[in-house]
């Protein structure tokens, strides 16, 4: 049960509701604002459950995954504003929507005295954003449209607010780069889910233990891939977890792989197991084109940082360019004239060209190691580790949407969600222990009280409120 309304009304009605709030009957407001302003309540509650979990020996941290997942955002695809949107709203805002004179002539300081007062006046703005879009050529959408008479119908405290949320929406557009932002929550992007749907949505990211399906670190993010990820992942892992254990394996899908996330895991002594492009394409099914000249068949020294072609020719590194932000590295030089291969490989009339990343050495080593039956079975577990307790998240749990707006509240939303992932497993793991489930209980009263103390602190405050 998320909807704190609905927590409200079984609180009052559901005897089991009724126990575990302790009898208190807090007022949906005060669970919003629980969520919202108890940050670091909701976090240390979360690393707690880590921190039983392992102390218990129900997390073993043997082998550890990390994946990601779309969520829908509390957002409608249609309530968005591109930057000529944006603008052309700003141009009407600031040059208003004049009444016409002759109206005001005729009715003074009265609307009509037929139609109630905000239905004339939404009429009012309505043609005359249809005049505004004939002169102009130009189609205002919906979302645009419905803004602009807020604008017009607010007073001065509501006119502010709808320039805060362009300003928010405009700062996000130059921030995302995407080509439209959403008016409800301007922080979410649009991203592609499994069902080739395109919503707008955040990226939760889990890390979890594949002995207990524990999970050890969480963290919302606005990117669209995970590749950014794994190094804030690993980072929170170790926080929550200490030290991991001698022999402790960490795996995660193609989302992650870049030359960068390899060397940081070999720089840190992590056993970490991700499989390039073409090995994930494998593992799905797919058969790989296969040739005797691609740049996997080319041996690299990383000693002399240089490429040795089938034919015995050498590449070395002779430039380097930026292509996306990124730097690239050029490697050519072998003799081409002279093979008999050189139409196959590079082409008539051309020298071949390798071009790397930096990070040669890295990922000829774990492709090496993927490929070896060693890393195959280890990675195996990837699968059966980190898809159940999203299934769970979203198929029993009955997650599958952020009720909240804006990327802090939804870290602190989806970090509840864990929290009680993770106190099902432990239960389930435990089996109704009695005594264990007493220190436990004992351990956690401080936060409870915590809990407690907020809730009827806000239930005064509601209940004193004139409103």
């Amino acid at each position: 049960m998320w909807s704190s309304r609905k927590i409200d009304k079984l609180a009052h009605e559901n005897v089991v509701y009724m126990y575990l709030a302790g009898n208190e009957k807090p007022d949906f407001r005060t669970i919003c604002k629980f969520r919202s302003e108890n940050k670091e309540l909701i976090e240390t509650t979360f690393k707690k459950t880590v921190t039983f979990a392992k102390a218990l020996g129900i997390a073993k941290l043997g082998h550890l995954s990390t994946d990601g997942t779309k969520m829908k955002a509390n957002a409608s695809n249609s309530y968005t504003l591109s930057r000529e949107e944006i603008e052309a709203i700003r141009e009407i805002i600031e040059h208003g929507i004049a009444i016409d004179e002759e109206e005001d002539k005729l009715y003074g300081d009265k609307r009509g005295d037929e139609l109630p007062p905000e239905l004339d006046t939404q009429q009012k703005i309505r043609e005359k954003l249809k005049e505004i879009e004939q002169a102009s050529n130009r189609k205002l959408r919906s979302a645009a449209k419905k803004i602009i008479e807020q604008h017009a119908l607010g007073d001065e405290m509501q006119k502010e607010q709808i320039i805060e949320k362009l300003d928010k929406a405009e700062e996000e557009l130059n921030t995302s780069g995407q080509s439209a932002v959403s008016i409800t929550d301007p922080e979410a992007r649009f991203m592609k889910n499994k069902k080739e749907r395109i919503e707008l949505s955040y990226n939760p990211q889990i890390t979890v233990d594949h002995d207990s399906g524990i999970i050890v670190a969480n963290d919302v993010t606005q990117d669209c891939t995970d590749h950014a990820q794994l190094e804030p992942q690993v980072n929170s892992t170790l926080e929550n977890v200490g030290e991991l254990p001698e022999g402790a394996k960490m795996s995660f899908d193609n989302g992650y792989f870049s030359g960068a996330n390899l060397r940081y895991m070999e720089t840190n002594g992590l056993d970490g197991y991700i499989p390039d492009r073409k090995q994930a394409g494998e593992m799905k099914g797919n058969k790989p084109k296969m040739s005797p000249f691609s740049k996997d068949s080319f041996d690299y020294d990383e000693e002399t940082d240089r490429f040795l072609c089938p034919g015995g020719g050498i590449l070395s590194r002779k430039g380097e360019y930026e292509y996306n932000g990124k730097q690239v590295y050029a490697y050519y030089g072998a003799n081409c004239g002279e093979c008999p291969f050189r139409l196959e490989c590079a082409g008539e009339g051309k020298i071949r060209t390798i071009t790397s990343d930096g990070y040669e050495g890295e990922r000829r080593r774990m492709a090496a190691k993927m490929r070896s039956e060693a890393g195959k079975e280890t990675y195996k577990k990837r699968k059966e580790t980190v898809e159940w307790p999203f299934g769970n998240i979203k198929q029993n749990m009955k997650f599958r949407e952020f009720l909240t707006r804006g990327i802090e509240k939804v870290r602190v939303e989806h970090n509840l969600v864990c929290t009680a992932h993770n106190l099902k497993v432990i239960w389930g793991k435990l089996e109704r222990n009695v005594p264990i489930i007493s220190m436990i209980r004992t351990l956690v009263a401080n936060s409870a009280s915590k809990v407690v103390n907020f809730l009827r602190v806000h239930a005064i405050v509601n209940f004193k409120c004139p409103c």
